[in-house]
């Protein structure tokens, strides 16, 4: 039973008896909760700054990488030039010798000709 006068002040004493118990280690409460947001935003910009370290390191591998794959395939072109330019000399050689069997064949072919024609 309240000692209070009314009814509604019996109420109020045991709200405000609730609140101050509430209220009573707000700043202790508050200052671990700043404590709290330092440690989240520095642990944010040190996340990011791990990020940014690690996006250079990316860019620095897929930049290595770019590099070494240029070398491979200029080397494979430069190998592709070189027998393309070997078969190129084989094709030449092979189309004088052909030119070379072809006009001796004709020579033959003239003289032949030419001794059938004289011998009758």
């Amino acid at each position: 039973m309240c000692m209070k006068n009314s009814e509604e002040g019996c109420i109020l004493q045991a709200q405000q008896a609730e609140l101050k118990g509430k209220v009573e280690n707000i700043d202790e409460r508050l200052t671990n909760v700043e404590n709290d947001m330092g440690k989240f935003r520095s642990e944010t910009q040190e996340g990011f700054r791990q990020g940014a370290e690690a996006m250079q390191q990316i860019n620095k591998s897929v930049s290595d990488l770019a590099h070494d794959f240029g070398d491979r395939m200029n080397g494979f072109d430069r190998r592709l030039v070189t027998e393309k330019e070997k078969w190129g000399d084989t094709f030449r050689w092979v189309v004088k010798m052909v030119v070379r069997l072809l006009l001796a064949g004709c020579g033959v072919a003239m003289g032949i000709t030419a001794i059938q024609q004289f011998a009758k």
